[in-house]
């Protein structure tokens, strides 16, 4: 079979979105021999995939933005290689496609939809553009939750037969370390122990705020590493930083690449994912994987990702969250349960299954 995929968003250094697609691509390369696989991008990306006959990169020679060349450059790429089907990770398809090509479209989130104040202006006009022509046209539609599928369907009216749950996986690098081999790593970014990790970009939907907040009020002798690039309306985190006086006790590192995280995690006494809202969740699981006790709000999909491995907080609640923290500090036995049940869960989620079941989806649209 020829399968086409957008890789436009991997011309960055990859997060969310990007580390799905990461994961997929290399569990193609290993899983298929007989498919064929072209790569379309406006320009060149930042990572390989596939080596042989069976993988071809097709990337653009005018100059125009990711979404709009896949409608026109790119898909004239895609018809000239007669692909069987076509599969857009990132909520975008090219409109319009040949009839004889078939559609598949990964759908990670409705933040556009329900929270579209926290997204940049260029992503929402996007979005706005794209989003809901993906929908329609698309033959299957693959999304990481029940709790998306379901939203999906309220809002698209799209039939349950046409969307199918596959889960994201959580890579084999991401499990409990010996203390000794993540010394290096915390004295490359200056991290002093007892910390507490939160993961995710700089931005209002994270839900830093409350997270500040209930940190600053927290018991024990701590500091909080923050792990994320700077996003949308971002400088409100640090204007907030600053009015509660946290300068030496908050870290934040910025990007970080994804080899540094699990020395990042295992370090962590507590890892706290304060979302108000995420289509999956990966740095939960993550998270569970290196075997770190876990905190998270108990907002859209979380808690169907951490199950009864997480301790959960009502999101708009700083008090709920700051005596979530302060239970699981507190108690060695918390901590110990948290551990054990945290590396069970995420032994649930792997990147081989994701790609099988992927590969399914393609191949029988």
């Amino acid at each position: 079979m020829r399968i086409g995929i957008d890789v436009g968003i991997l011309r960055e250094k990859a997060r969310g979105v990007g580390f799905y697609l990461i994961n997929l691509l290399d569990k193609f390369s290993q899983i298929t021999k007989e498919d064929s696989f072209y790569l379309y991008s406006p320009h060149s990306v930042l990572y390989n995939f596939g080596k042989g006959r069976n993988w071809h990169n097709r990337f653009g020679t005018i100059p125009l933005p990711g979404s709009f060349w896949l409608q026109t450059q790119g898909k004239q790429f895609i018809k000239k290689d007669k692909v069987d089907v076509f599969f857009g990770p990132a909520h975008v398809l090219p409109i319009k496609l040949s009839k004889n090509i078939r559609s598949v479209l990964a759908v990670h989130d409705l933040v556009s939809v329900y929270y579209p104040n926290t997204m940049a202006n260029y992503n929402r006009f996007i979005h706005n553009l794209f989003f809901k022509p993906s929908i329609k046209s698309a033959d299957h539609i693959i999304t990481m939750s029940e709790y998306t599928k379901q939203s999906i369907i309220d809002y698209f009216s799209i039939s349950p037969d046409k969307i199918t749950v596959i889960y994201e996986g959580v890579s084999e690098k991401f499990r409990p370390y010996q203390k000794e081999e993540i010394l290096s790593v915390l004295a490359q970014y200056q991290i002093k122990s007892p910390y507490i990790l939160s993961v995710g970009t700089l931005e209002p939907r994270k839900n830093y705020m409350v997270l500040l907040k209930a940190f600053k009020q927290l018991k024990g002798n701590f500091d909080l590493v923050i792990v994320g690039k700077r996003g949308w309306k971002s400088q409100e985190i640090f204007d907030t930083i600053s009015e509660l006086q946290l300068y030496n006790r908050i870290k934040i590192l910025g990007y970080v690449n994804d080899n540094d995280m699990p020395y990042l995690y295992n370090g962590a006494e507590l890892f706290v994912f304060p979302s108000v809202y995420e289509g999956f969740g990966l740095p939960v699981l993550e998270a569970l994987a290196c075997g770190i006790p876990t905190v998270s709000s108990n907002a859209s999909s979380l808690s169907e990702i951490g199950g009864e491995a997480v301790k959960y907080f009502s999101p708009n609640s700083i008090d709920d969250l700051l005596k979530k923290m302060q239970d699981v500090l507190d108690s060695s036995e918390a901590k110990k349960s948290l551990r054990y049940n945290g590396i069970i869960q995420a032994q649930k989620f792997n990147w081989e299954d994701t790609a099988k079941k992927t590969l399914t989806i393609l191949k029988s649209v």
